[in-house]
């Protein structure tokens, strides 16, 4: 896979991201991180209990593939294994399965709640190219995982995952499409004062930076968590224009009364243009509205966008990029449990698979991502070769 260039760059920025997360998640609480009952946090899960609810979904699976004529056959991939839970179901009706994951922590659960050594082995890899030849696999299970990562990792890990499947395999995916459009707040409600609480003065072109912000309901309705309401940012260039629309996303931890005011962190991410910049912040009800556009007084911040260190190639090679300085790994400063959203619309993923040699055979609603999201299990057959 090509990494090279500004694209690449940013690619590879996410990608660090979505492993530093569940790195973290799974070091502190990774049961409750891959089934998020809000009863089981703070390693409330029974390992036995937590394991045994892979049988309903497992038990989904089989039904969708021999519906579509096809089979899960010997040899299973789980795709973004966890810490195991749909890997020793599947074994019960594989030869083999491999887990795998871009956590090594979550890897190293895997291993140790392995109830099918003989036949379940757990990888762990970058994130990028997976470790296994073409064609390798019967079958690839991937549910509530791609939804956790951004759009250009999404697109990359279903491309490596249709070059594992033999001809004739199956791929069941389930990928959330869009977030529901939720009850409209009344624009009486779209009322809020930003409070910046450390503003950076300096920040690196494409180098996630974490800000903390104090939010005050100055308006006449309450902010409900199931309202989909949150904080977001753009980018603008010193003339006010727009660099970056729509960047980051901060959520609410709790309903919020008018006159009350909630603390919300959110990660920012500069766009890759050096300069004078405005970060502007605003309030938005997901799929309903800015609240500027309601009339709401946004809050902005003077900062200047540094460019990137390249670390010069040895040997007369490409400079490296990006730099140690833009390892996200360490700089993100996020917490544990900020799980990520994101979705891909329907037509986008049959369109992917379809150019690929590859026939969408179903497309499945589900309730895997929650209230909020539409998603939808793919049912995906690799054809022969032309």
């Amino acid at each position: 896979m090509y990494l090279g260039g500004k694209g690449g760059w940013l690619f590879l920025m996410a990608l660090d991201r979505l492993k530093s997360t569940w790195e973290g998640l799974g070091q502190v609480d990774p049961l409750w991180a891959v089934l998020t009952d809000p009863n089981r946090r703070h390693g409330k899960w029974d390992v036995d209990e937590f394991m045994a609810t892979a049988a309903g979904p497992v038990g989904m699976v089989r039904k969708l593939v021999e519906r579509a004529g096809l089979s899960l056959g010997d040899r299973v991939l789980d795709f973004g294994c966890g810490v195991g839970r749909l890997s020793n179901a599947l074994a019960e009706h594989a030869s083999e399965v491999v887990g795998i994951d871009i956590a090594e922590s979550m890897v190293a659960n895997a291993v140790k709640y392995n109830r099918h050594p003989d036949r379940v082995r757990f990888v762990h890899y970058d994130g990028v190219r997976l470790p296994f030849p073409d064609e390798s696999f019967d079958s690839v299970v991937s549910l509530i995982v791609l939804q956790h990562a951004r759009p250009e990792v999404q697109m990359a890990c279903l491309l490596e995952l249709r070059r594992i499947v033999r001809p004739g395999g199956a791929l069941v995916l389930q990928i959330p499409s869009r977030p529901h459009k939720p009850e409209p707040l009344s624009e009486d409600g779209m009322r809020s004062l930003i409070e910046i609480l450390d503003a950076p003065g300096e920040v690196v072109a494409g180098r996630e930076t974490l800000i903390r912000t104090r939010v005050t309901n100055t308006g006449s309705r309450k902010w409900l968590q199931g309202q989909q309401i949150r904080l977001g940012n753009h980018w603008l260039d010193a003339g006010g224009e727009p660099l970056r629309w729509n960047d980051g996303r901060g959520d609410l931890e709790h309903d919020v009364l008018p006159g009350d005011s909630a603390e919300i962190e959110l990660v920012v991410t500069p766009p890759a243009v050096a300069g004078p910049a405005i970060l502007e912040f605003d309030m938005v009800q997901e799929a309903v509205n800015w609240w500027a556009k309601a009339g709401n007084k946004t809050t902005r911040v003077d900062v200047h966008i540094a460019e990137p260190k390249i670390v010069p190639a040895p040997n007369g090679e490409s400079p490296s990029e990006p730099s140690e300085e833009l390892d996200t790994t360490k700089a993100l400063t996020h917490k544990p449990g900020k799980m990520e959203m994101h979705g891909l619309a329907v037509p986008l993923v049959r369109s992917l698979f379809n150019h690929c040699g590859c026939d969408v055979i179903d497309v499945v609603p589900d309730t895997m991502a929650g209230d909020d999201w539409e998603s939808f299990t793919y049912v995906i057959r690799r054809n022969e070769p032309i």
